[in-house]
């Protein structure tokens, strides 16, 4: 993990493997304003996801999910269906009944929790050559991203994640990435 004053790298090959609230799937957390499991506002993971699978409910919390590797998923929320393509970003309520069913193959997702009446915000996906401010923290969506940032140039991997300690401006220069 490489850290400055206001800034930190976090590779998703350092996670530790969480089980889900239900116990259905894996996740992998990367950040929250409080501790877990129930002392945050907001806070950021990603799932594997590599058979059709029910999704744990999250009473009074908003939800934006985004395919982050892997050719997509048919979220049935509330029994619609809605089809999510990679590096798309979905929002449903923590209290739907939501399930996942695979496209063509695991995939790797991102995933966005805020209590309601808490901080705004979702996802925004950023691709190369564009620019967008990072209050919280920029995942990377594909390997070979390559950013830049007031303070230097970072390279990520799949689901690597900067955190930032104060609002910054991120560049991209290659690849993509979700900023929250």
């Amino acid at each position: 993990m490489h850290s400055d004053d206001r800034l930190i790298v976090q590779r998703a090959a350092s996670r530790t493997a969480m089980p889900w609230r239900n116990g259905k799937g894996v996740q992998y957390e990367i950040t929250a304003d409080g501790p877990l499991p129930d002392g945050w506002t907001w806070r950021v993971s990603t799932a594997d996801i590599s058979q059709d699978v029910p999704f744990s409910v999250y009473e009074g919390v908003s939800r934006d999910f985004c395919v982050a590797e892997g050719d997509g998923v048919v979220l049935t929320i509330d029994g619609t269906a809605h089809r999510c393509a990679t590096h798309s970003v979905t929002s449903f309520a923590g209290d739907a009944t939501v399930s996942a069913a695979l496209i063509d193959g695991p995939v790797r997702a991102l995933n966005l929790m805020r209590v309601v009446g808490g901080p705004d915000g979702t996802w925004r996906i950023v691709r190369a050559g564009e620019s967008a401010t990072v209050d919280h923290v920029a995942v990377a969506l594909a390997g070979g991203v390559s950013i830049e940032i007031a303070s230097g140039s970072y390279e990520l991997q799949t689901l690597d994640a900067l955190l930032t300690r104060a609002t910054e401006r991120v560049r991209v220069i290659a690849g993509c990435v979700a900023v929250f």
